[in-house]
C-alpha cells in the first residue's frame, strides 16, 4: 500500500510538472506571439525621425483598449509598456553576427524592436525547487526593403499587316521553322502584360521547383516551349477577353513554332533577373508579353545555329536576302533592393537590363546598277588621257592615248597615233555586282547605381545607362550569297569585307583596217583567242584594273545618366504600377542613315584580274580619276540609301535593339508594409 501511494504521488508531481512545463511553453509562444505582431504594428507606422506613433500602435496592438479587450495581443496578466517599444534602423547588409543587424535609436527609423521579460505565476509555488520562470521575447520588424525593377523595350506600339508578315518570318526564322501569327495576335502580346510572380509561380509547377524557392527556379533549364507555356498558364488564371484571348492564342503559335524548331535548354535568368532574397512582394511587376516572347525567342536562336530568312521586296534592286541572328539575348526586366545593388552597381546584386546583340547580313543583287552607271561613265570618260595616265602610271603598260567604251557596242573618240596592233583601253560596269551589307549591333544596357527613399511620395532613382559600339561594313563576304552567309555568320567577330567590283578596266588588242597619216582607222578587228573578230564586245578582255567599293563603319558607344524623380507618381510609379515611367535612351542610333554612311564610302582603284578579284590598292596615281570616283560615290549613296534605310530601320525597331528607338522603364517602392526579421 505505501509503494503503490509513493508511486502514486510520484506520478502526480511528475504530472504536475508536466503541466506546468506545458502552461511555461504556451505562455511564451503567446508571449512571443504578441511581440511579433505588436513588432509588426510598429514597423508599419514608425517615421524616419519620430518613434512615438510607432510606439502607440505597438502598445495598441499589444495591449488593446484594456485587460478585457478582446482584440489585445497579450495575455490579460501581461502589458506591454513603451519602453519596451525601441525604434531603429535595420539594414539587411549591416554584418551581425547575431542575426538582428538592428541600430537602435539611428535614424532615419525603419524598425522597430519589442522586447520584454515577463514571470508568470507558478502552478505549484509551493513544490520544493519550483521556482519562478522568468519568459524573454523579441521581435524585430522593419519596413519592407525598397524594391526597384528595371525594364528596356523598343518603341514598337502597334502591328499592321506588313508588319506582321515580317515579324512572322523574323520570329519564326529565329526558331528554325514558320509561324502564322495574325494582326490581332502580335498587338495583343503589345497591349498584354503578365505579372511576374504569377509567371514564375506557374514556371515552377511545370518545371517541379518550390514555389517561391526563386533562385533554383531561375537556374534551372527549360525549352523555349515550357518559358512560353508557363506564361499561357498564367495568363489564362485571370479574367480573360479581348486582347488577352489573342495574346494568348499567339502565345500557343509561338510555342508551337519552339518545340517544332528543338529542344535548347534555357534558363530563365538569362531573361530576367531577381535578386537573390527579394520578397514575393517585389515580384508583382508587370511583364509586357510582346517582350517576353521577344527575349525567349532570341535566347533560344542565340543557342543554335539558325538564322532567319526575312523576305524583301525592293522595287528596282534585282534581289535582296536578308539574314539575321542573335549573339545575346536581351534580358528584359531586373528587380531587387537598390540598397544592395548600389553597394556594387555591376556586382552580385545588380539591377541590369540590356537589349540583344544581333548581327543581321543584307546582299543586294544591283540590277539596275549598269544602266545607272554607264548614263554616268558615257560622259566621265569622254575626257580619257587622265585614265590612261592613270593605268599607265600605276601598271607600268604602254597604252595608247586612246579609249574605247564597249557599255553600247560603240567605238569612241579613236584619234590617235596608229601603231601596229595596239592595245585600246576599255571600261564597262562589272557583271551582276552584289553588294553585301554587314551589321554587327551592340545594343544598350542600363543599371541602377542609386536611389532615395525619402518617403513612399519623394523619390528618386539613378540609371546609368550605355550603348554599344555597333559596326557597319559595306563589301563582299563571299563570292557567293551562300558563302557569304557562311563566313559572316560562323566568325566570332564581324570578318572583314572585300571591296565589290563595281567598274571594270582593262585594255583589248585592236588592229585597224587602215593607217593614214599615222592615224588608225575607226574599224578593224579585235584579238579573239588566237585569231580575229570584228565584234568588239567578243574580244579578249585583259581585265588590268577595276574600281571597288567598301566601307567600314563603326558607331562608338554613348554614356548617358537617366534620373527618374518623384513626385509626381508617374515619374517613378510604385512596383506593381501597370506602367513603368519610361525614358529614351539619347543616342543617333548603331546605325544612323546609310545615306550618311554610304556618303562616306570608300571608292578606289585597285588591281584586278579576269575573275573580278580585286587586290592591292593602286594609290600612287588615282587622284588623276578623282572626278569619276566622286561622281560613282554620288551614284552608289543615292541608289542604295532610299531602299535600304527603311528596310533596316523596320528589321532593328522589330529585333528591338535599335538603340536610338529604346526606352528604359522604372519603378521604385520604398515602402510596402513591414515584415520580421528577427
Amino acid at each position: 500500500m505505501v509503494v503503490n501511494a509513493v508511486l502514486a504521488l510520484a506520478v502526480l508531481v511528475v504530472g504536475l510538472l508536466g503541466t506546468e512545463l506545458g502552461y511555461l511553453l504556451l505562455t511564451k509562444r503567446e508571449l512571443q506571439k504578441a511581440a511579433d505582431l505588436a513588432a509588426l504594428a510598429g514597423a508599419q507606422q514608425v517615421q524616419a525621425q519620430a518613434c512615438a506613433p510607432a510606439q502607440q500602435a505597438a502598445l495598441a496592438n499589444a495591449n488593446g483598449g484594456g485587460t478585457q479587450d478582446t482584440a489585445r495581443n497579450l495575455p490579460r496578466e501581461f502589458a506591454l509598456a513603451a519602453g519596451e517599444v525601441e525604434c531603429g534602423r535595420w539594414e539587411a547588409e549591416t554584418a551581425d553576427p547575431t542575426g538582428r543587424r538592428f541600430q537602435p535609436g539611428v535614424q532615419p527609423f525603419n524598425a522597430v524592436r519589442v522586447a520584454l521579460r515577463r514571470t508568470p505565476a507558478a502552478i505549484l509555488p509551493a513544490l520544493p525547487g519550483n521556482a519562478a520562470t522568468d519568459l524573454a521575447v523579441e521581435a524585430i520588424a522593419a519596413q519592407q526593403q525598397p524594391q526597384a525593377a528595371l525594364s528596356i523595350r523598343s518603341t514598337l506600339l502597334s502591328v499592321d499587316a506588313s508588319r506582321a508578315g515580317l515579324l512572322n518570318a523574323l520570329v519564326g526564322g529565329l526558331l528554325g521553322g514558320s509561324l502564322d501569327v495574325g494582326v490581332a495576335g502580335w498587338n495583343g502580346l503589345l497591349q498584354t502584360d503578365v505579372q511576374l510572380l504569377r509567371y514564375l509561380d506557374a514556371l515552377a509547377v511545370d518545371l517541379g521547383v518550390a514555389v517561391g524557392d526563386y533562385d533554383t527556379l531561375l537556374r534551372t533549364d527549360a525549352t523555349a516551349g515550357v518559358l512560353l507555356d508557363a506564361a499561357i498558364t498564367a495568363l489564362q488564371s485571370s479574367p480573360t477577353g479581348g486582347t488577352v484571348d489573342a495574346a494568348v492564342g499567339a502565345l500557343q503559335a509561338v510555342r508551337l513554332a519552339a518545340q517544332a524548331g528543338g529542344m535548347v535548354p534555357l534558363r530563365l535568368g538569362e531573361l530576367l533577373a531577381v535578386q537573390t532574397g527579394t520578397p514575393a512582394a517585389g515580384l508583382e511587376v508587370p511583364v509586357q508579353l510582346f517582350q517576353l516572347v521577344q527575349a525567349v525567342v532570341q535566347a533560344a536562336n542565340s543557342k543554335s545555329a539558325v538564322f532567319a530568312s526575312v523576305p524583301v521586296v525592293l522595287p528596282g534592286v534585282g534581289s535582296v536576302t536578308v539574314k539575321t541572328r542573335v549573339v545575346e539575348p536581351a534580358q528584359i526586366t531586373a528587380v531587387g533592393n537598390p540598397a544592395l545593388a548600389r553597394l556594387d552597381p555591376m556586382g552580385e546584386n545588380r539591377i541590369f537590363v540590356r537589349t540583344a546583340q544581333v548581327r543581321t547580313l543584307v546582299s543586294v543583287e544591283l540590277a539596275p546598277l549598269s544602266s545607272t552607271t554607264e548614263a554616268l561613265l558615257n560622259p566621265v570618260l569622254s575626257t580619257l588621257s587622265p585614265l590612261t595616265t592613270f593605268l599607265n602610271n600605276a601598271l607600268n603598260l604602254k597604252l595608247i592615248d586612246a579609249v574605247t567604251s564597249i557599255l553600247n557596242g560603240a567605238v569612241c573618240g579613236l584619234l590617235a597615233p596608229c601603231k601596229s596592233n595596239p592595245n585600246v583601253i576599255y571600261a564597262k560596269v562589272a557583271p551582276a555586282p552584289r553588294i553585301d551589307i554587314g551589321l554587327g549591333v551592340g545594343g544598350g544596357r542600363a543599371y541602377v547605381s542609386d536611389f532615395s527613399c525619402s518617403s513612399s511620395d519623394s523619390k528618386s532613382l539613378t540609371v546609368p545607362t550605355s550603348t554599344a559600339v555597333g559596326e557597319l561594313q559595306i563589301g563582299s563576304f563571299g563570292n557567293t550569297t551562300s558563302a557569304a552567309e557562311t563566313i559572316f555568320f560562323s566568325s566570332t567577330e564581324l570578318p572583314q569585307t572585300s571591296p565589290v567590283s563595281i567598274i571594270e578596266i582593262g585594255s583589248q588588242t585592236f588592229q585597224p583596217d587602215s593607217c593614214t597619216l599615222f592615224i588608225c582607222s575607226p574599224t578593224g578587228r579585235w584579238a579573239k583567242g588566237s585569231g580575229w573578230t570584228t565584234i568588239q564586245k567578243q574580244g579578249d578582255l585583259n581585265v588590268v584594273s577595276a574600281i571597288g567599293l567598301r566601307a567600314d563603319t563603326t558607331a562608338v558607344g554613348a554614356n548617358q545618366t537617366l534620373r527618374y524623380v518623384a513626385p509626381a507618381a508617374a515619374n517613378l510609379p510604385e512596383i506593381d504600377a501597370a506602367a513603368p515611367a519610361y525614358q529614351s535612351i539619347s543616342s543617333t542610333g548603331m546605325v544612323g542613315s546609310l545615306s550618311s554612311t554610304l556618303a562616306r564610302v570608300d571608292i578606289q582603284a585597285y588591281r584586278s584580274d579576269t575573275s573580278g578579284t580585286l587586290g592591292n590598292l593602286l594609290a600612287s596615281s588615282v587622284s588623276v580619276i578623282n572626278g569619276l570616283l566622286g561622281s560613282l560615290q554620288t551614284v552608289i549613296g543615292g541608289l542604295l540609301s532610299p531602299l535600304l534605310d527603311p528596310l533596316l530601320d523596320v528589321l532593328l525597331d522589330t529585333l528591338g535593339i535599335d538603340v536610338a528607338a529604346t526606352e528604359v522603364g522604372a519603378r521604385l517602392s520604398c515602402r510596402r508594409g513591414a515584415e520580421l526579421v528577427f
